[in-house]
C-alpha cells in the first residue's frame, strides 16, 4: 500500500509557502460558512476542489496543504450543522457532523508520520460523495419547482402529477445539459 510522509521537513516547506498555502487552505472553510451549506452548486465545487487537492497531492507539502483545506472545510460544515442555522433535516445535519468527526480522525492519523494513499482516496470520496448529493438534491429541488409550476400553468389538473414531474425532468435536464 503507498504511502506518502508527512514529516518536519514538509511542515517547513508548508511554512515557507505560508501565504500562499494558508490562502488556498482558508478558502474553502471561508466559502463554506459564507454560504451556510445552503448554496448546493457553491457547496459542491468547494467539495469536489478539496477532492481534488487531495487525490493530486504529490509532495509532502502538498499533502499537508490538502489534509489541512480538507479538515477547514469539514471543521466548517460541522460548526454549521451545530450551531442550529442549517435548514437542512436533523437526520442529515448528524450524518454530516459524523462524517465531520470521520475526516478529522483520518486527518489527524498523518501526525504519525505516515498517510496511507488509500485514507487520502477515502477523503476525496466522502467529499465527491456530498458534493454529488447536493447535487442531486438542488436538480430535484428544480425539477419538483418546475413541475409545480406547469401543474399551476395547466389550471391544477387532478391525476397528472407523474406527467408534470416527467415533463419537468426532461426540461431541467436539458437546461442543464444533462442528457
Amino acid at each position: 500500500m503507498s504511502k506518502r510522509t508527512s514529516t518536519a521537513a514538509a511542515d517547513q516547506a508548508t511554512t515557507v509557502a505560508a501565504p500562499a498555502a494558508k490562502a488556498i487552505i482558508d478558502a474553502g472553510a471561508d466559502a463554506i460558512l459564507k454560504t451556510s451549506f445552503t448554496q448546493a452548486e457553491d457547496d459542491a465545487r468547494t467539495l469536489a476542489h478539496a477532492a481534488t487537492l487531495l487525490i493530486e497531492a504529490d509532495s509532502p507539502e502538498k499533502v499537508s496543504i490538502a489534509l489541512d483545506h480538507n479538515l477547514k472545510i469539514w471543521v466548517a460544515i460541522k460548526s454549521l450543522m451545530q450551531n442550529g442555522a442549517s435548514p437542512l433535516p436533523d437526520e442529515v445535519k448528524e450524518n454530516l457532523k459524523n462524517l465531520a468527526q470521520y475526516v478529522s480522525a483520518t486527518t489527524m492519523q498523518v501526525t504519525e508520520g505516515a498517510i496511507e494513499e488509500s485514507k487520502l482516496v477515502s477523503l476525496a470520496r466522502v467529499n465527491m460523495h456530498i458534493a454529488e448529493g447536493l447535487l442531486n438534491g438542488e436538480q430535484n429541488r428544480l425539477i419538483q419547482e418546475r413541475a409545480y409550476q406547469i401543474w399551476e400553468s395547466e389550471g391544477r389538473p387532478e391525476g397528472r402529477a407523474m406527467d408534470h414531474w416527467v415533463q419537468a425532468e426532461d426540461e431541467i435536464r436539458a437546461e442543464l445539459g444533462d442528457k
